[in-house]
């Protein structure tokens, strides 16, 4: 047999086969029907789905397929573009495992093809049908979230969860964006930042009491200011306190604005305060040494300063540095010694105004208890004092002088100073007799009382000869070179002492030491100035030189008048004859202005 002939069999048969079928002749199945259709199984039930005329037929097949009829008449989802040709996309007799939707997850489009978007937190779902159609069916599903999704609300809120939430975050961070002005209670202030569940217990969403702050907030004042929370507080926070205390009949006012409500009001109580003395609220620190209300001293503006008029009511007035000092200072007798001054009781009874209730006694009273005869609260120092003896001696460089430089306490006595005692130097003393130096009873107004002799007893004891307390720094102003031996004249007015005095270590009449030499002082040239002659004229320098400026102004040669005389010679400057020679004169080899020339003339004209 050819091919061709064999071909033709062939196609033949399946024509045949085809016919057969059409005409409900054919009693062999082609293949095995889908798992779905697996009840249809056999020759017997062929006609459940074959039409002799028709072939598969759309109508047996809705027949069964009710839900599809139903969305091919409403031109719904992806049967809504079907004109009744089941066949052309489900295809029988392939196999149990056949597949009859021939559905591409890849790229089928959800949002198109059913209405229902799957975007947000569901996206990640899309490829995984079986994820929310847990049945074959696919038309069975709801869009309705509750299809995959309990109700925590337990159907309070309605059905429509697309009012509050959104796929674009997840559930429980639906709060972070809901806008509560949608609800019945707005919120506002601190309730923006409290939770959900803080008021929404259980997840009841409906159904709340918020007419009054009593159905979530815990009453504290025990109903004694009615139920309307808002008269005082306000939302901003939950401490913001708006109430008008004057209502009250005790306004607050000064440092009373800043004190906590419980401070006054304990243990939640708002009514029946006593507020018509201090003492209601304060304790008196002052305990029975003042009686008055504590606002005869202080405002309500600050506890300190009092504004006590100490003045008019003690008879002691806060002057100087006795001014500004806190009042436990020295209202703080019946306290102990060592209790903190900070949390001593200041205590108004018994205060003394004598200086020695505060202060301790420097002069052991020696000067007995009146300290304001010499001391003012200005400084504390005696800086008014005058003493009433000498009052010349105590001024100008002793004015400044403090008590203790001349007060002093004699050793074994104590490290304080006494009104009368010696002076700076130590030794026993009197003030009559004066002070002791081992020598003799020195008076304890004498300078060397109080002052070493820098002269180490080169001119006495007696140094107001020269020295004044009026000049500064004890100067001697009262000392004269003119009641010397060596009056000053000329040039030697503007000399330092220590010029002509200067300062040596060696012994002195008062011992071994270092001081300016007074005496033994030369008066001649040559203690002072050196010899610019060598030797060549006598020690006698006033024959030729004066003070006024120690120059030769004018020099007469005695004896030689003969030739000076002449107007020539006279006119002549001394350098023309006494020239400035190197040589070896009387006192020596040296430099000097040569006085001895020849007389001749011919010593000095060739």
């Amino acid at each position: 047999m050819s091919s061709a002939l064999r071909t033709s069999l062939a196609a033949a048969f399946v024509l045949w086969l085809a016919a057969a079928a059409n005409a409900g002749q054919l009693r062999v199945s082609p293949g095995p029907l889908a798992r779905a259709h697996a009840a249809l199984e056999g020759v017997a039930n062929c006609g459940r789905c074959h039409d002799a005329v028709e072939g598969i037929s759309a109508a047996r097949c809705l027949h069964c397929h009710k839900p599809i009829a139903a969305r091919i008449a409403a031109r719904q989802g992806v049967h809504r573009n079907v004109n009744g040709d089941c066949g052309r996309c489900h295809r029988e007799h392939a196999g149990a495992d056949a597949d009859l939707r021939r559905l591409v997850t890849s790229t089928f489009n959800h949002a198109v093809e059913t209405g229902f978007a799957l975007d947000g937190r569901h996206a990640k779902v899309a490829a995984n049908c079986a994820a929310c159609h847990k049945k074959r069916s696919f038309i069975a599903a709801r869009p309705a979230c509750t299809a995959c999704h309990n109700d925590v609300h337990r159907g309070s809120l309605g059905g429509r969860c697309v009012e509050c939430h959104s796929t674009s975050v997840a559930f429980k961070r639906t709060r972070d964006g809901f806008e509560h002005g949608r609800a019945r209670f707005t919120l506002t202030g601190a309730h923006r930042t409290v939770a959900c569940e803080k008021c929404h217990r259980d997840g009841v969403f409906r159904g709340l009491r918020f007419d009054a702050c009593s159905a979530c907030h815990k009453a504290p004042h025990r109903a004694t200011l009615g139920p309307s929370c808002t008269a005082c507080h306000v939302t901003d926070r939950w401490a913001t306190r708006t109430i008008e205390h004057g209502r009250t009949g005790f306004a607050l006012a000064g440092a009373h604005t800043q004190v906590p409500c419980a401070k006054c009001h304990q243990s939640g109580v708002r009514t029946a305060l006593r507020f018509d003395r201090c003492a209601a609220c304060h304790a008196n620190v002052h305990r029975e040494s003042i009686k008055d209300d504590c606002r005869a001293c202080h405002k309500e503006t600050g506890f300190k300063p009092a504004t006590f008029d100490h003045a008019q009511r003690t008879g002691f007035p806060l002057a100087g540095k006795h001014d500004g000092l806190p009042c436990r200072k020295c209202h703080a007798g019946l306290s102990a010694e060592d209790v903190p001054i900070a949390r001593k009781v200041v205590d108004f009874q018994g205060a003394s105004a004598a200086c020695v209730t505060c202060h301790k006694d420097q002069h052991k009273g020696e000067y007995g208890p009146l300290c304001d005869a010499c001391h003012r609260p200005v400084t504390f120092k005696a800086a008014g004092f005058a003493h009433p003896k000498a009052p010349e001696f105590f001024a100008g460089c002793h004015q400044g002088v403090t008590c203790v430089k001349c007060h002093v306490r004699p050793p074994g006595q104590g490290a304080r100073p006494v009104a009368t005692g010696a002076p700076a130097g130590g030794g026993r003393s009197s003030a009559a007799s004066g002070r002791n130096d081992g020598k003799a009873i020195v008076p304890l107004m004498a300078c060397s009382a109080c002052h070493e002799d820098v002269h180490l007893g080169q001119v006495g004891a007696s140094c107001d000869r020269c020295h004044a307390v009026e000049a500064a720094r004890f100067a001697p102003a009262r000392f004269s070179h003119g009641a010397t031996r060596f009056p000053l004249t000329g040039k030697h007015l503007a000399l330092q002492c220590v010029k002509c005095h200067p300062s040596e270590t060696r012994a002195f009449p008062a011992g071994q030491g270092t001081a300016k030499r007074l005496v033994p002082t030369s008066s001649e040239c040559e203690g002072c100035h050196k010899d610019p002659h060598l030797g060549q004229a006598d020690r006698r320098c006033a024959t030729c030189h004066s003070t006024a400026s120690f120059t030769v102004a004018t020099y007469a040669h005695p004896g030689q008048e003969y030739l000076f005389g002449v107007a020539t010679h006279d006119r002549l400057p001394c350098g023309s004859c006494h020239k400035t020679e190197t040589r070896q004169y009387p006192a020596g080899f040296g430099t000097a202005l040569r006085l001895k020339v020849g007389r001749a003339c011919k010593d000095c004209h060739g």
